[in-house]
Formats: C-alpha cells, structure tokens, sequence
C-alpha cells in the first residue's frame, strides 16, 4: 500500500504543504526571509536526492545553521534591490536620450543581479564555505549554467504574474505555492550540483542517516 502512487502523491502534498506554511510563518520577521528561504531549498533538494519525509527536522536544521551566514547577504539583496528599483522609476520619469540609456542599463544590471540571487539560496544550502566564496559560487553558476538560469528565471517570472493578475494564484501560494517553486526549480539546481559535488561524500546522505538513527 505504501508504494501506492497515490499515497506517495498524497505524502508529497502533504509535505509541500507543510514546506509551504513553514516557510510563510518563518519568514514572518522580514529579517528571516533569507534564512528560511535557504531551509525551504534545502528540504527540496534533499528531497530529489534522498527523498520526502523529515520536512520539518530538515528546515529547521538548515534554518539553524545557515541563519548568520545568509542573513546579511539577504540584507544586502534587499539593499541592491531597492537601490535599483529607486535608479529605474529615477531615470524613467527624466526625457532624454541618456536617461533612457541609463534606464535600459539599470534595468539590465537588475536582470543580472535577480539571476545570481536566483541561485544564492541553493548554494547556501547545499554548498559550504566562505560567505564571500558562496557567492561568487552562485555568479560562477548563474553564468556557467546560463541555459538553467534562464528557465528559472522565466519559471519565476510566470509565477510572479500569475499572482499579480490572479486571485486564484494568490490562495494557491499561500497553501503551497513557494514551497512547489522552490521544488520545481531545485530541480535544475541539483543536476547542477551534481556536476561538482562527488555523490559518496554527498552530505544528503549523512543527514538522512543522522534522522534514522535517531528514530
């Protein structure tokens, strides 16, 4: 019974919805948001690698260690972004041909710094090291994986429109939404880091040991 399709799609539901209402009551305190964005990455890829179950152990063991090191890099995303938003409605209210090109290019620089911020959280939760070495690890995949990037990015892109001119997506968002993204795109970001990371040593196995043994 346990090997039933609809039993494993209803223990996945049941666990993105879960993922989901983690995610949303975590990130509450707008300062979070980057720790428990990292969690809900990595409960999804862990879950392409070692499978579902542990979703709350698993978010909250990451929020955990990945809280100091990922805060002040959501802080600056924050910073970046508002800066950026602020220079395209400037130069977009001013007429002029330079105003125009300083727009396109505030547009462009915000394009570019959304794609490598699509694979910060990821590689902070799948990734050690320095602060400073994981981000320039996700620009390195950001550009060296364009192609991924891009789908991500459209995927994103869709979602994001999708609850702008619908209510329907909003309620579908807030039962499962973020945490069904954030599992679509993981997988693009796993076979990703698959290419760099040796599968024996891989740590997802490690934790799923660590859970068993403490049942």
């Amino acid at each position: 019974m346990s090997d039933s399709p609809v039993i494993a799609f209803l223990n996945k539901l049941t666990d993105m919805v879960v993922l989901n209402m983690l995610w949303l009551i975590c990130s509450l305190p707008v300062i979070t948001i980057g720790a428990s964005t990292t969690a809900m990455y990595y409960v999804s890829i862990t879950s392409i690698r070692s499978g579902d179950g542990y979703v709350v152990r698993r978010f909250f063991r990451s929020f955990k260690e990945n809280f100091r090191q990922i805060t002040p890099v959501w802080l600056l995303m924050l910073v970046c972004g508002a800066l950026l938003t602020g220079d395209v409605v400037f130069w977009g209210r001013i007429q002029g041909t330079f105003a125009k090109g300083m727009t396109v290019l505030s547009v462009i620089v915000a394009v570019f710094l959304f794609m490598v911020e699509l694979w910060i959280f990821p590689v902070f939760a799948k990734l050690r090291g320095s602060r400073r070495n994981l981000m320039k690890n996700a620009a390195a995949f950001a550009i060296g994986y364009l192609p991924y990037t891009v789908i991500v990015l459209l995927i994103t892109l869709v979602v994001v429109y999708a609850n702008l001119t619908s209510l329907i997506a909003n309620s579908i968002m807030l039962f499962i939404g973020f945490a069904l993204l954030s599992y679509i795109q993981s997988f693009f970001f796993y076979r990703v880091f698959m290419n760099h990371i040796d599968e024996r040593y891989d740590d997802f196995d490690s934790v799923l040991d660590d859970e068993n043994s403490d049942k």
